[in-house]
């Protein structure tokens, strides 16, 4: 934001030498100028109607396609280093959109979880990743965020959002921010070791899930993603876990090729796993899905396998 300009007028405190110092010049000037009763050759008389007009001031804008170490919700420009996305980073900028309507005439950029305006930012970011990546991005070790400008900024103007996406860890349930040495563009649109697979989910609910290969030994496999609409500190409740068990088990039968019916209760059993409370709010509504067989070792995916895959017990 430009610095206020500010102007500094003379007082009292002036010597009484130097005011009439300066009176003196300008009464001789002003003579000068009463004086003149002929424009010069070659002019028209007026000063300013050849000057340019001068353009509006232009804030700082950050840019898609870039990567970056850290990420911030409220970005700043002094903390703005984007790096080479073929040198190890955790963030990805994939879109640049910008706040309009009623969102645009706020006084304060919307920074509180829940915001309508700060949704509709989201919403949008979640698509523009969709299509950036090639793939469904709930669908792999995936996670997104938007930034708004500073206050500052927003004060002179600047009405953008961050579209931001990051790597996860491994684990599903491990929030933290990977390295990443390359760009996540089109990373989705082919097989990728990002994507959820197959795992070996250990007896002990305490001990991580194991990531392997899908023709390896495993008793799980991701299935999908669906969105619910409960609030996110009831979805362990137990009428709503069932909901959410039954709307697994239907996709489960699509992904494997089985009728969707009441025998899908003796095919499969069921994990499902979801956003963090805070992604939430942010408004990452949806459920990641998968298929769970107890006491049995798979070493293929069950994708199209159809009744020869998943048998009813």
């Amino acid at each position: 934001m430009l610095a206020p300009l500010l102007l500094l007028w003379g007082g009292p405190q002036m010597r009484p030498g130097i005011k009439r110092g300066i009176a003196g010049v300008v009464l001789a000037g002003l003579t000068l100028l009463a004086s003149a009763c002929a424009n010069p050759p070659g002019t028209d008389g007026n000063l300013v109607n050849e000057w340019p007009e001068i353009a509006a001031p232009e804030g700082w804008v950050p840019k898609a396609d870039t990567c970056h170490k850290e990420f911030a919700m409220t970005s700043y420009r002094r903390a703005y280093t984007p790096v080479s996305c073929t040198t190890e980073h955790r963030y990805e900028t994939v879109h640049l959109g910008e706040f309009t309507g009623d969102a645009a005439k706020l006084t304060a950029p919307p920074t509180a979880p829940g915001n309508a305006d700060l949704l509709a930012a989201y919403k949008d970011c979640d698509a523009k990743t969709t299509a950036f990546v090639g793939g469904e991005w709930r669908s792999g070790r995936l996670w997104i965020g938007v930034s708004v400008p500073s206050p500052g900024a927003w004060e002179g103007g600047a009405r953008w959002y961050r579209c931001e996406v990051s790597l996860r860890e491994d684990d599903p349930y491990l929030p933290g921010p990977a390295n990443w040495s390359k760009s996540l563009k089109g990373e989705f649109s082919a097989q990728s070791e990002l994507k959820y697979g197959c795992y070996d989910i250990p007896s002990d609910e305490k001990k991580a899930w194991v990531v392997v290969a899908c023709t390896a030994g495993h008793n799980a496999e991701f299935v999908g993603t669906f969105p619910v609409t409960d609030a996110w500190a009831t979805l362990n409740d137990e009428a709503v876990a069932k909901t959410i068990h039954t709307k697994c088990r239907s996709m489960i039968a699509g992904y494997v090729g089985v009728p969707d019916n009441g025998d899908m209760k003796y095919r499969t059993g069921t994990y499902y796993h979801y956003p963090s409370e805070a992604e939430w709010a942010d408004g990452d509504h949806a459920i990641r899905c998968h298929l769970w067989l107890s006491g049995k070792t798979l070493t293929r995916s069950l994708k199209g396998t159809g009744n020869s895959g998943l048998p009813i017990n």
